[in-house]
């Protein structure tokens, strides 16, 4: 096997690592142990390529490696959460803006179909996991319109930081109907090539999350110390 396809190997592993580790921590509550060989075993390579994604993993912070004893997977906390919507905010009116800029109408007719099975009725309890996909393929493919290779390596290596919220984020916070609203006034600016009114939409939505989620937590914390 030349250089060449040995790192595409290295790569692909990687990347299904990072795939098992973000499913794993979909509901994830408290610290779990990580091991190579039942990793290796379940991606059907050696233990090599893994030890070198888990590695590679721990430099975003996804897991914490410990000598001798594997690597831990650990939940998001909630003040990670909002450290990322912080960057997602920045992050995603770039990539708003540069989509504005790059969309053709496909993309755009795309970027609407994803939406379609949603405006005929509530987002309610019935549809919250299949909006909630819905609306992880619409960031990512927002990121994906922004045509920025280092914006895309960003977004893969600390889009884990979502992962233990985002699947119900938008029905704890009720935020279903005003989430729709946002995603379609950002498809319309892309499709109106409003760079800059894509890039304050995109902005606003993420900020939006940010100061619901603040308010969300505070009222937990104020009902535990009650």
């Amino acid at each position: 096997m030349d250089s060449t396809q040995k790192r595409k190997t290295s790569q692909s592993v990687y990347e299904d690592v990072r795939t098992l580790l973000g499913d794993m921590m979909q509901g994830l509550t408290e610290p779990v142990r990580v091991r190579e060989d039942e990793l290796a075993a379940q991606l059907g390579v050696s233990r090599t390529p893994v030890r070198e994604a888990l590695i590679r993993l721990e430099s975003t912070g996804l897991i914490s490696l410990r000598p001798g004893r594997g690597a831990l997977l650990s939940p998001v906390t909630d003040g990670e959460y909002l450290e990322w919507l912080q960057l997602r905010e920045v992050l995603e009116g770039f990539a708003a803006r540069e989509a504005a800029l790059n969309a053709s109408q496909r993309d755009v007719e795309r970027l609407r179909a994803l939406f379609e099975p949603f405006l005929t009725s509530s987002v309610d309890d019935r549809d919250a996991d299949a909006y909630a996909q819905a609306n992880v393929t619409f960031h990512e493919e927002i990121i994906a319109l922004a045509n920025n290779r280092l914006l895309e390596q960003v977004w893969a290596a600390f889009g884990h930081r979502q992962t233990t919220f985002r699947r119900q984020t938008i029905k704890r916070l009720h935020r279903g109907a005003d989430s729709l609203r946002e995603h379609l006034a950002m498809i319309d600016a892309i499709a109106q090539r409003d760079a800059d009114l894509a890039d304050r939409l995109a902005r606003a939505h993420v900020h939006a999350l940010f100061d619901a989620f603040q308010k969300y937590r505070a009222s937990t914390d104020r009902q535990q110390d009650s």
